[in-house]
């Protein structure tokens, strides 16, 4: 019995060493992981994601650890999609990355297909902008949507109630106050002096005018995600951009030429009424003008674009920001858990991420937690959650906008008519894409 007993002891604490050794030497996985420009918490929470991975891991007995090397990069988004297309296509591309151009870098065939992720837990259409023809290729991490910013202050100013002045974005879910009465309010406390301006909008070429395009009816793609030149919706468009600047005098004429730090000072301290815009551009609007958070949604409120006579609901359109996995990577299943560990269960990692750069998440119960409920920005807007529209992956949506922009400043400057702008875009788009990327209409 002694020597049974010295046998099994020795061969516990061979068994033990073993096993600490096994640990030990677990297998070290370098992932390089990739970001762009602001929002940095979008890429460690897929740093943090994968210390609970590990945990996990390690719980099934798998001699892993997941480790990584970073690149956050802060240059043009163009710039930035082309040198991941060049490390790709020189073996040298990261193993996760954030992502912009989806249709781009799928054609080139560098995204991994993840369609096998279980979508169930996101807000429905979440995933649209990252599926290319019916294949997932990208995750996203949150849900910014695209709102209209007014001034309770300048309200209140202009003789309204703080109370009225707050119901006003439920006023617009419930269809009760519409476009046209909103651009009449901005000509409004514009001409009574309550403020110098009543909207202002990005400086540069973006999606943001695209919204007040698709609230004047005008549609910019179709059922099948294709682009579309809808000429009646786009002249509608420019007569709205031509009069707001040139008859109702409620854009300055050189708004694109005053740049970022103007226009965020001039949307968050309440000498322009309105502007339009991501909620998550509250993080420059406030420190544009030193607010802290409670500060700014003391002043600051968002509303949805409103129904109008030729759009019968209201609406926001989301942008989700994501990251997609290089279809080369050494570790695909790897990459994959982590997504799937954000997903399903460390969504928390994703709340914080939203809250802090002021806007929804993408996962459902995410929005459900203390970080977003609790924010003085974004709490008030989770309903709009169930009003976004969330756009497919477009080909040739860059040039769109572009050439869309280039007419705004024209029109604004009185330099063209929207007749001459439609004219103008129209020959432009026919001349930069091809018959298989745009329709007309």
């Amino acid at each position: 019995m002694k020597k049974g007993s010295k046998l099994v002891s020795l061969l516990l604490v061979l068994a033990l060493t073993l096993g600490i050794c096994a640990s030990a030497s677990a297998e070290t996985i370098t992932l390089k992981i990739a970001h762009n420009y602001d929002f940095v918490t979008i890429p460690n929470a897929v740093i943090e994601a994968a210390e609970r991975l590990n945990e996990r891991y390690a719980a099934e007995g798998k001699d892993i650890k997941i480790e990584f090397e970073t690149d956050y990069q802060r240059i043009s988004w163009t710039e930035y999609t082309q040198n991941l297309i060049f490390a790709y296509k020189n073996g040298d591309c990261p193993d996760i990355f954030s992502v912009s151009d989806v249709p781009t870098m799928a054609a080139v065939g560098m995204l991994l297909d993840i369609s096998e992720l279980n979508t169930d837990a996101f807000v429905d259409g979440a995933f649209n902008a990252y599926t290319v023809d019916g294949v997932t290729y990208a995750m996203p991490f949150d849900l910014p949507v695209r709102v209209i910013y007014y001034n309770k202050q300048v309200l209140v100013n202009y003789g309204w109630t703080l109370e009225e002045a707050e119901a006003l974005p439920a006023k617009v879910a419930a269809g009760e106050f519409t476009w046209e009465d909103f651009v009449q309010l901005c000509a409004d406390v514009k001409n009574a002096g309550a403020c110098t301006w009543g909207l202002a909008h990005r400086p540069g070429a973006g999606n943001d005018f695209l919204d007040v395009l698709q609230t004047l009816g005008g549609r910019y793609y179709d059922e099948n995600g294709k682009l579309v030149f809808d000429e009646a919706g786009v002249l509608r468009f420019f007569q709205f951009i031509y009069d707001a600047a040139n008859t109702l005098e409620i854009t300055p004429h050189d708004l694109s030429q005053q740049g970022w730090p103007a226009i965020n000072t001039m949307a968050g301290d309440g000498s322009c009424f309105a502007y339009y815009g991501p909620i998550y551009s509250s993080t420059y609007v406030a420190a544009a003008v030193e607010k802290d958070p409670e500060t700014f949604a003391k002043d600051v409120a968002f509303m949805m674009f409103p129904a109008s006579q030729y759009n019968d609901k209201p609406f926001v359109v989301a942008a989700p920001q994501g990251m997609a996995i290089n279809a080369n990577t050494k570790y695909p299943e790897i990459c994959k858990d982590l997504l799937a560990e954000l997903a399903n269960n460390s969504y928390d990692l994703l709340a914080n991420h939203a809250s802090t750069i002021f806007t929804l998440s993408s996962v459902k119960a995410a929005n459900e937690l203390e970080a977003i409920t609790t924010n003085p920005i974004v709490a008030n807007t989770t309903y709009m959650a169930d009003y976004a529209v969330t756009v497919p992956s477009i080909d040739g949506l860059s040039t769109y906008t572009s050439e869309l922009h280039n007419n705004i400043v024209q029109l604004e400057l009185g330099q063209i008519t929207p007749e001459e702008a439609t004219a103008n875009m129209k020959v432009q788009l026919e001349l930069n894409l091809d018959e298989d990327e745009i329709s007309f209409e």
